[in-house]
């Protein structure tokens, strides 16, 4: 049982002159909240619905059984218009707490992107996962997905310190990078599992050796605790599931090239697709590294770098700081170097590789869709069908229709209507260069680490 602060104590005596309550009112929080229900002429099942809290557990907490959560002292200001005097009292409850069982608050999240531009509607969208929290029962979860290079990770990590800096999730913020989407090299929820609990303070000795275990274990620890949880660069919904937690007041953000269609149906998830840019803030990107003074000195040679980058985020700030290093003294230089496609694909700037991000999304898929995404780098014109995909790469209509399906879900074609899907400029080249390649495909490895087998009709069209 949590002791209270004590019946002099300032939280109290302000929580007391907040309330309107005389002096020598009974200080504990249950005592205090009935008190102020019953001058309010609220039964318990009247304030219930207005607190959106179980009567029993309202009951519990007046009665001194259970201590507030902060979220249902927040709900109870609300209703009886009380300020913040019974979200002052919980808070100074949880820190006594906290300090009694060597709480540990942790703030992994890695710092925001210096060049960080545009998204606003996103950014609006997430902070609808704030809205009503500690209201419902379920956890919100956001999914934010999309091609490699178009700045999930950035959005996710721009909003979640914009999000704390407004006063959220004031137990802690975590960050795990899950090593997605390659199956064979994606984290086990295992291992997760057991660098979260030692991140918020579970000593080794207590870390289960079940997976299961584990997972209850984490999710006892946020109950009742405001946290977010940021999950990096997922590989499929199996390996998020166990380490949702499972207290309202949390919330989790989730960054995947995937939609993760099997985590929907199960969870209280939102997906959050994520193109590139548009073109103005394509430009502003590129302007916020080179520098405005020299961007504004060329609008025109910025603008066509910004489309020959695709407007994807990631080759957009790879070209700029190749003009900041002097390799490209102007943008229109650099922009007629890169007129053509498979130039743009060798866009790198120390250990990041334009072509490496791609790659890792291509090593992810089976050999059918693999095979089909390299024939989607022949074909002229920017929409795809069914028909002409079967033509290019040898495959029935029907096995066709499916991995172009597969390659949407991964984020590699997008749908453009009914019957068409179109390509990203820089995935195209990609595709085309895996095509033209002499086997095929080589160091490809497959499920089983055998290599591709080569594609002959692919090879002789690109020939």
């Amino acid at each position: 049982m949590i002791r209270e602060p004590a019946q002099g104590s300032s939280s109290t005596q302000r929580a007391q002159e907040r309330t309107g309550s005389p002096a020598g009112t009974p200080a504990t929080f249950g005592q205090l909240l009935r008190a102020h229900r019953t001058r309010r002429g609220l039964s318990l099942t009247r304030f219930a619905a207005l607190v959106h809290f179980d009567p029993g557990h309202i009951s519990k907490v007046e009665t001194g059984k259970r201590s507030p959560s902060v979220g249902f002292a927040k709900a109870c200001d609300r209703a009886l218009h009380a300020g913040d005097a019974f979200t002052a009292i919980a808070s100074a409850l949880e820190a006594a707490t906290r300090r009694q069982q060597g709480w540990v608050r942790p703030a992994q999240l890695p710092a925001a992107k210096r060049h960080f531009v545009g998204r606003h509607e996103d950014l609006r969208r997430l902070d609808g996962l704030l809205q009503g929290r500690e209201r419902r029962l379920a956890v919100p979860v956001a999914v934010v997905n999309g091609p490699p290079g178009v700045g999930k990770t950035a959005l996710a990590v721009q909003w979640a310190h914009r999000a704390v800096q407004d006063g959220h999730f004031p137990d802690g913020q975590l960050f795990v990078s899950l090593q997605g989407p390659e199956p064979d090299t994606a984290a086990a929820p295992f291992d997760v599992l057991g660098d979260l609990l030692r991140a918020v303070g579970t000593p080794p000795e207590r870390i289960p050796a079940q997976r299961d275990q584990r997972a209850a274990t984490f999710r006892s620890y946020l109950h009742g605790r405001e946290m977010l949880l940021v999950l990096d660069n997922a590989a499929d919904a199996r390996q998020i599931r166990p380490l949702l937690p499972g207290s309202p007041g949390c919330a989790v953000v989730v960054t995947s090239r995937s939609r993760l269609p099997g985590l929907m149906p199960l969870v209280d998830a939102v997906s959050l697709p994520l193109p590139e840019l548009c073109q103005p803030e394509a430009a502003q990107l590129i302007g916020a590294v080179i520098g405005q003074v020299r961007a504004d000195a060329d609008p025109g040679a910025v603008a066509v770098l910004a489309e020959r980058c695709g407007r994807l985020p990631l080759a957009l700030v790879l070209a700029a700081e190749r003009i900041v290093s002097r390799q490209h003294r102007s943008a229109e230089a650099l922009a007629a170097e890169l007129k053509p496609r498979q130039a743009r694909l060798n866009l790198a700037e120390g250990d990041v590789v334009l072509r490496d991000a791609f790659e890792t999304s291509y090593k992810a898929l089976d050999e059918q869709s693999a095979r089909v995404f390299r024939g989607l780098g022949l074909l002229p014109g920017h929409l795809i069908d069914v028909a002409s995909t079967a033509s290019v790469t040898g495959v029935p209509p029907e096995e066709a229709s499916l991995s172009l399906c597969n390659l949407a879900a991964a984020h590699l074609v997008q749908r453009h209507d009914e019957r068409h899907y179109r390509m990203h400029d820089l995935l195209r080249a990609y595709a085309a260069d895996l095509a033209g390649r002499p086997n095929g495909d080589p160091g490809r490895a497959t499920a089983n680490g055998r290599a591709a087998d080569p594609m002959p009709a692919l090879n002789s069209l690109a020939a």
